[in-house]
């Protein structure tokens, strides 16, 4: 008898049955010679087909054909870009100059690497065993190659099932299709089909997710420029990648996808945003069901294991807070805690780390070379597991709920200085290094020196890395404090404390003139914008608001505490209302003298919305006029008759003017005084939300509530509906 797979072999059949076709190892029955023979594949794990191009193997014919297509897809865009290259190119450029940019083969350790698998010898190889000495700029093409490689055949999960039905992907109704098995001959009970259906979900989401990069047109001048912007423009204002050293060929898959997925918010193109969304989504995946296999790798120079997977977790989470997709914004808070968690069980938490000589400038080229590298990566890990405390002050403010980590125990040392880690070369990394004392102290010491009661005009040198880091563990002490109410809870500082470590911060780094940097120009808007937080948190304001004028809202999740009764009128006139005001001004003022270039700070979005929550309270409560002082005493704001004792010193007429606001007592007619209009403050501030949107997506979230705000302001309704 023949089967259906065209073998001529006798088949064991049972008369009189049903089943016509018995399997000799589980006695199961089968009506037709090719369900057998598909069933018997499922006790040998043999999968006959392979795939000629990569090491995957296949146990259906169709299956396989579909996989080619990948390749066939993949090849078929390369060649169209190279010929358009080449077309480009001078006539005169010779075949060895095109080799020089990419064109040729490259090679590990001497062994070559296909351009289909991106593999040495059919194995994965995360890091190259050898040296590649190509520029990172250079690698845009070898780039595209790695992320269109066949990605599932490291896909991470393998369920004990053999092939089943093919299932088809639906890309208009975004929906999962799949032929119903004949007389359900693969039934096996309702735990056998999960099985079934989990494997399916597995294949389609590896299979379309890397067709998904290829079918959005992405090309390597996509990625390269998403590559140059990545570090031109976002990693000056969350410095966690050293560019002068990174490689693109030392970096896994979802780190190189979440740098792509930033660097297309900067980039002017139409498609750029849904080209990157696509990409992070690809990375999430990879990271949510392939985080064991990262945490054990180890970059060439990591001092640990796992160092990629807390690079890409926080670029990663910085791109989903960011996002204008509501889903996106709750996944990097749900998923935020663990980057903690990897990092302590790959041991970036050790105190025992030996740290990395610095060279004379008279050693020789490549031992300078090679001590910065290790140095660089040194750095790296320490501003990796930073980052994820940096974004951890992020995410509490705006989700308006207490922090994930515990800021004031971090026993991480301070990281170097600024222009160290932005030196473009090793000669101007080692003088940059011997300028400055090599950081010893860790951020437990700096909070213990900021919480200090002694007065003293010694102060350690904090680079602008770490004072942002600072800042964010003053962010979750202040939000422990709002969560903890008007009941005091056990190591939790007391609102003057923290009042206290915020002013000792600004007098000794941040006083002095506003727009002297950029740098410094961020870090006061943070500043500003925890104090505002203390004084009236914008969070919970923006859930009153919202709630008394039932206007929907997608920024913030539902919260337990009691919205009912809020009058914005009566809340206005409060003291706190009014120190949140004059920090309101202060952050819109530092916000309009930023350059446009330098506008990506992640916290900026935030800030100008949390200003726009003040002015609209204000307004909706019918005060959309006020006159404040032209000069403010931030200590007279929140030392309050300190001043009078003499322990501040402040200029008397401020300090007066200062308290005078405070107590309600000032006037268009007091002297020193400067009226401002808020509802045109707010068309100010709607402006800027709408340019910061273009890099920013959550930036469209908050001016669609703006807007409403705005409108209920325009049509003078103090009291709600």
């Amino acid at each position: 008898m023949s089967s259906g797979d065209g073998n001529s072999r006798a088949l064991p059949r049972l008369a009189g049955v049903r089943d016509n076709f018995k399997c000799q190892t589980c006695q199961r029955g089968f009506k037709k010679a090719e369900h057998l023979t598909r069933h018997e594949r499922s006790h040998s794990k043999t999968k006959p087909y392979p795939c000629p191009d990569c090491p995957k193997e296949f146990g259906r014919q169709d299956v396989l054909a579909r996989h080619r297509k990948l390749h066939e897809k993949a090849t078929a865009a390369r060649a169209r870009e190279a010929a358009s290259l080449t077309s480009s190119m001078d006539a005169n450029q010779t075949p060895r100059e095109m080799e020089n940019i990419g064109f040729s083969p490259v090679e590990f350790d001497g062994r070559p690497v296909t351009s289909e698998t991106g593999y040495v010898n059919d194995q994965p190889q995360l890091f190259p065993t050898g040296e590649v000495n190509l520029p990172l700029w250079t690698d845009g093409d070898n780039m595209l190659e790695l992320l269109t490689s066949d990605l599932s055949n490291t896909w991470p999960l393998s369920l004990p099932i053999s092939q089943f039905e093919p299932i088809v992907f639906d890309s208009v109704n975004g929906t999962l299709t799949s032929p119903l098995e004949e007389n359900n001959q693969h039934s096996d009970g309702q735990g056998h089909q999960a099985m079934q259906q989990m494997s399916r979900l597995i294949s389609v989401l590896s299979s379309n997710l890397t067709a998904e990069i290829q079918n959005t047109a992405i090309t390597s001048s996509f990625l390269d420029t998403c590559l140059h912007v990545f570090f031109d423009k976002f990693t000056p204002s969350f410095p966690v990648l050293h560019r002068a050293t990174f490689v693109v060929k030392e970096s896994s898959h979802p780190l190189l996808l979440n740098i792509v997925a930033l660097g297309s918010l900067f980039v002017g193109a139409r498609d750029a945003v849904a080209k990157g969304e696509s990409l992070w989504r690809l990375a999430h995946i990879a990271v949510a069901t392939n985080w064991k296999h990262l945490m054990a790798t180890k970059g060439p120079r990591d001092p640990c294991q796992g160092v990629q997977l807390l690079l890409t977790a926080v670029l990663g989470q910085t791109y989903a807070l960011m996002s204008k997709n509501e889903s996106l914004r709750m996944t990097s808070q749900i998923f935020h805690g663990l980057g903690f968690y990897w990092a302590r069980q790959c041991g970036m938490f050790s105190l025992n780390q030996v740290q990395c000589t610095v060279p004379p400038l008279s050693a020789s080229d490549d031992e300078k070379m090679e001590r910065w590298k290790v140095w660089a990566a040194q750095e790296v890990q320490n501003r990796a597991v930073l980052g994820h405390y940096v974004l951890d002050g992020h995410i509490s403010q705006f989700s308006g709920y207490a922090a994930c980590a515990r800021h004031v125990t971090n026993p991480l040392r301070m990281p170097s200085s600024d222009a160290a880690f932005d030196a473009n070369t090793a000669d101007g990394w080692i003088e940059e290094m011997l300028k400055a004392d090599n950081p010893k102290s860790s951020f437990r010491e700096a909070f213990l020196y900021l919480f200090s009661s002694e007065h003293t005009e010694a102060h350690l040198s904090f680079s602008n890395f770490t004072l942002r880091v600072l800042l964010e563990g003053l962010q979750s002490l202040a939000a422990d404090f709002q969560e903890a109410g008007s009941q005091p809870a056990v190591g939790t500082p007391a609102k003057e404390e923290i009042v206290h470590a915020l002013m000792r911060l600004y007098k000794n780094y941040l006083q002095g003139d506003e727009s002297s940097t950029v740098e410094k120009m961020e870090l006061l808007i943070r500043w500003h914008s925890i104090f505002l937080d203390l004084a009236a948190p914008s969070t919970a304001l923006c859930r009153k608001l919202c709630v008394a004028y039932n206007i929907p809202q997608k920024l913030h999740d539902a919260s337990t505490e009691d919205l009912t009764g809020f009058d914005p009128a009566a809340w206005s006139q409060s003291q706190d209302a009014l120190k949140a005001v004059v920090h309101a001004f202060a952050i819109q003022a530092i916000v309009e003298k930023m350059p446009l270039g330098r506008s990506h700070a992640i916290h900026l979005p935030s800030a100008v919305f949390a200003v726009s929550t003040i002015y609209s309270a204000r307004c909706i409560g019918g005060s959309p006029s006020i006159s404040i002082p032209v000069s403010i005493s931030w200590e007279t704001v929140w030392y309050g008759n300190m001043a009078e004792t003499g322990q501040l010193d402040t200029p008397r007429t401020v300090d007066s003017d200062t308290k005078a606001f405070l107590n309600g007592e000032y006037s268009r007619a007091t002297p020193n005084s400067i009226t401002k209009n808020l509802m045109y403050e707010l068309n100010s501030l709607q402006i800027t939300l709408n340019t910061i949107s273009s890099r920013w997506g959550v930036s469209h979230d908050m001016d669609g509530v703006l807007q409403q705000w705005i409108s209920i302001a325009n049509g003078r309704q103090p009291s709600p509906v």
